[in-house]
């Protein structure tokens, strides 16, 4: 009895707080592959996350529903604020627009959404 009573005490973790919230930090684009960076800026008082990760899509704002995500963790309690990844974006001269996501036992959050361009003219050449 003692057994059920403590793990039903665990499973209801941060249910009474609220969300994690999540920002990117920054973001780079090269030869088809865009690097994320993200943090979590407000656990909504709760310390561990069960996912991490980043959804894009060309319409804002994106979200888990889109085709393209990438979960970059599944880890049950995870404490780590920090995260990122590195996907391809697969059409040319396109907008997408990217947000990361988090999600504890309160529930799902997504950081705002950022527009990311693949035209190669926003990206000019390095200067000699």
């Amino acid at each position: 009895m003692t057994l059920c009573f403590c793990a039903a005490i665990l499973l209801a973790g941060c249910t009474k707080y609220g969300t994690a919230v999540s920002t990117i930090t920054d973001y780079s684009y090269a030869n088809k592959q865009l690097t994320v960076n993200a943090v979590v800026t407000d656990d909504g008082g709760c310390n561990y996350y069960m996912e991490q990760g980043f959804c894009y899509s060309l319409f804002c704002p994106p979200n888990l529903t889109d085709i393209y995500t990438t979960l970059v963790k599944v880890n049950n309690y995870s404490e780590i604020d920090t995260f990122s990844a590195t996907f391809t974006l697969p059409l040319a001269d396109t907008a997408y627009y990217v947000c990361a996501y988090v999600k504890n036992s309160a529930g799902l959050s997504y950081s705002d959404a950022v527009k990311v361009s693949t035209n190669p003219a926003d990206y000019p050449a390095p200067q000699e």
